[in-house]
């Protein structure tokens, strides 16, 4: 290592940045001549890297600072004589300022000895911030002694009448993040997949037949439950040929076949479409098809033939093959007590679970509003009371005060057969805009909730058809009255698996 210059070494382990910075003059006569005076140089340049923050370091580096771009301002240190402290202590060191823009120590009285061997025990450069920047190293063949010409504890000569300039060995490292990597490697999990085309036609009044548009809902299924919707509304294409025809083309979909039997739930929604007349959309088809049941639907090893349903009066004429096992009803629910409010429910009954979708607007905005299943205790079918203006109002409001109350409606539509509530006790609340989706399924007979009441068991629901569906909840004379009917939709049949 040479003196007076500045040595710069890279170890590549630690990526340890050190330097030698020492400097020794003649001898000069000093004013006392029975006195020494002692001087430090160190010859410090930039040190700027790109370094970063926060690395935990081994041991190796403790107490070695972290190189910086502060120029030095002085320097702290520790000289003893026969083991006892003469300037500076371990726990106080002695602070000496380098002279301005140079890189050796002023004069310092506390600095002019009597003549004698000295130990410097501690040497740290500072900057002006007080941040230690540089540090001599202690120890004799230690990791970090070994990097500088002389290590701490320095013996020092101190002769009468010397002006003497002590060069020091100090270190600092440039710390850099260590680059990680992660070791990627693959592990193949065969699974396969089964191909299930579904195509629909729609049947209008007259019974003419067209090529459906509809979306398709798909969910995993598995001990009689829905788990995660693997498909959400996929829509069918219905486009005009160039002969000036409606044709439609089926909607196909990847389904994971594992070991063992997978169970598969759908919904069909038909919906509107150019190549008939407006309809109100709603689900036509619901259930559960196995990958037994897509298998049978391959022909040979290159085909497979769709599931083929037909919604609406198509007559005698069933799904092909009859796949969709749910019974299907729905109801379009328009307003009572001229609310405004309007909707549609869907009911999905299989096994012995039924699953009631509620789609209502005009509702009044964040308010809770009832609703259920009504029907009469003598199960003939149920009707919606009128509305303020029809044929019957009068009659109905029974108390005159211009709108049907909850009473009232009752010998339209009566008693309450299944409250539709939201697990557990609370029923469905409008969103700021009026709307409410509402979506649960119900085992029927259950009689878990007992704040709700037991659920019904399908006898005592059916028959459907005679049964309605009420919504309740509305301002009235300044009150928001959550009993007042609102709308009311008597139940129809859809589709009949059996």
């Amino acid at each position: 290592m040479k003196k007076f210059k500045l040595s710069i070494s890279f170890l590549a382990a630690f990526a340890l940045l050190f330097t030698s910075c020492s400097k020794e003059e003649a001898v000069n006569t000093n004013s006392n001549p029975d006195m020494a005076t002692l001087s430090f140089g160190a010859l410090l340049t930039d040190l700027a890297t790109n370094r970063a923050a926060n690395k935990a370091h081994t041991s190796f580096l403790d107490g070695v600072p972290e190189c910086s771009d502060e120029a030095a301002a002085y320097v702290e240190i520790v000289l003893s004589m026969d083991g006892n402290d003469i300037v500076g202590t371990q726990d106080e060191p002695y602070r000496v300022n380098l002279a301005d823009g140079q890189i050796f120590t002023v004069e310092d009285a506390n600095l002019e000895l009597m003549p004698g061997n000295y130990s410097l025990d501690y040497f740290a450069v500072h900057g002006a911030s007080g941040n230690m920047i540089w540090l001599a190293p202690w120890g004799n063949g230690n990791d970090l002694s070994s990097f500088v010409d002389q290590s701490l504890p320095m013996a020092i000569d101190l002769r009468a009448g010397v002006k003497k300039y002590v060069e020091v060995d100090v270190l600092c490292y440039d710390d850099r993040m260590v680059n990680q990597y992660g070791y990627l490697f693959f592990e193949i999990d065969q699974n396969e997949a089964i191909e299930l085309c579904i195509f629909g036609n729609y049947c209008d009044e007259s019974g003419r037949h067209y090529a459906a548009e509809y979306t398709v809902d798909v969910w995993s299924y598995s001990n009689g439950e829905k788990g995660d919707q693997m498909y959400n509304d996929v829509p069918s294409t219905v486009t005009m040929n160039d002969a000036g025809d409606y044709a439609g083309s089926p909607v196909c979909f990847a389904l994971p076949d594992t070991d063992g039997m997978d169970e598969y739930y759908f919904e069909i929604t038909l919906r509107n479409s150019d190549a008939y007349d407006d309809i109100q959309e709603h689900i036509v088809r619901a259930g559960v098809i196995t990958d037994g049941d897509v298998r049978d639907l391959m022909d040979g090893d290159d085909n497979v033939d769709y599931y083929h349903f037909r919604a609406g009066n198509c007559g005698d004429m069933g799904d092909t093959p009859d796949l969709l096992e749910a019974d299907i009803y729905s109801s379009w629910l328009s307003s009572l007590n001229d609310s405004g409010v309007w909707g549609h429910a869907s009911l999905i009954q299989m096994d012995n679970k039924l699953t009631v979708k509620v789609w209502a607007d005009g509702l009044t905005p964040s308010m809770v509003h009832p609703q259920h299943i009504h029907g009469l205790e003598s199960d003939e079918n149920g009707t919606c009371p009128p509305s303020p203006g029809e044929t019957g109002f009068m009659a109905a409001d029974t108390n005159g005060n211009g709108v049907i109350e909850l009473g009232e409606g009752a010998p339209f539509y009566g008693p309450v057969l299944l409250s539709l509530y939201n697990p557990i006790d609370e029923f469905p609340v409008a969103n700021a805009d009026g709307e409410l989706y509402y979506e649960r399924t119900f085992t029927l007979g259950e009689t878990e909730f007992e704040e709700e009441g037991a659920v019904p068991t399908w006898e005592e629901l059916a028959p459907l058809v005679n049964r309605t569906i009420v919504l309740h909840g509305m301002n009235f004379e300044g009150n928001y009255i959550a009993t007042l009917p609102v709308a009311c939709g008597q139940i129809q049949w859809v589709y009949n698996a059996q």
